[in-house]
């Protein structure tokens, strides 16, 4: 259930639009690395095959184009992430349960569900436990509105903390940011929580500080952990690639591609010519 840094999730799919290519997406960590849940790792920037913007039927942080009765979730399928209207119990940003419970995620029998429970002690970025099955059921002792979950320290270490769910930055306090991921077995839903905020960088100079790099989002580029798939490699997010490239839809649908500079200069492309990054002057990725 670790949670993973995404970025920007308001358009996901660096594809190939109008002769350029547009960063239609944020950027997530590294390459995957199970966490103590099934978490695969580090999310961010496109779909597995694609992340078709068709997949992408109603808009998760305003929370627009659903009926009343359901939420805008981002979820996961075997085409790439996408978003779309869902019913449920429960709403874990609108806390939406009766008087003193708190809607969160609990797994049963191999599904995991959105739930009212009773509320629970600790509070956000405090430490948090993780209950024990109970009649099929598990769930921690945080909250309304946070889910205890393994987050990163300093020292490269790790440690359960209560992290708040959240649709956008406005749901956060104050240097956080709607940015990171909850992956959790037993559903297709994607929700995010609030992480730290993630400083501007330049895509070409690759200055953040090691052991970061710079990718591509929908606004200005950020400092993200970075993966290390090469060039070509299938990715579901930039940030799964290596530092220095980003997540492209071609024909060969999304695949990590070296970023370049746009009309010419340095860093210039092996093989494949220079398309620029819609939305990134100056900066391109070199495609077959």
């Amino acid at each position: 259930m670790r949670a993973h840094p995404i970025l920007l999730w308001s358009a996901l799919v660096v594809g190939v639009v109008g002769g350029s290519l547009s960063c239609d997406g944020d950027s997530g960590p590294g390459s995957p690395d199970a966490g103590p849940d099934g978490g695969t790792g580090d999310a961010g920037d496109a779909g597995p095959d694609g992340g078709d913007p068709s997949h992408f039927t109603c808009d998760v942080p305003r929370q627009l184009g659903c009926n009343p009765n359901e939420g805008c979730f981002f979820y996961r399928l075997e085409e790439g992430p996408g978003s779309q209207c869902l019913a449920g119990a429960c709403d874990p940003v609108l806390q939406n349960c009766p008087a003193g419970q708190r809607c969160t995620y609990l797994r049963t029998a191999g599904q995991t569900e959105r739930a009212c429970v009773e509320e629970g002690t600790a509070d956000e970025g405090n430490p948090c436990q993780l209950s024990g099955p109970s009649e099929g059921l598990g769930t921690d002792n945080c909250k309304k509105g946070l889910f205890c979950t393994d987050t990163s320290r300093e020292d490269g270490g790790t440690s359960f903390q209560c992290v708040r769910f959240c649709h956008d930055a406005a749901q956060c306090g104050a240097s956080r940011q709607c940015n990171e991921v909850l992956w959790l077995n037993g559903t297709v839903e994607l929700p995010l929580v609030c992480g730290s905020e993630a400083k501007e960088c330049d895509l070409l100079a690759q200055n953040c500080e090691s052991p970061l790099g710079c990718y591509p989002t929908t606004g200005k580029p950020l400092c993200t952990s970075q993966g290390g798939r090469g060039e070509g490699a299938r990715c579901e997010f930039s940030n799964q690639c290596a530092s220095g490239s980003a997540c492209v839809r071609t024909g060969e649908g999304l695949t990590c591609r070296p970023l370049c500079r746009l009309p010419n200069g340095q860093p210039s492309c092996a093989q494949g010519s220079c398309q620029p990054l819609q939305g990134h002057p100056d900066v391109g990725a070199c495609v077959p």
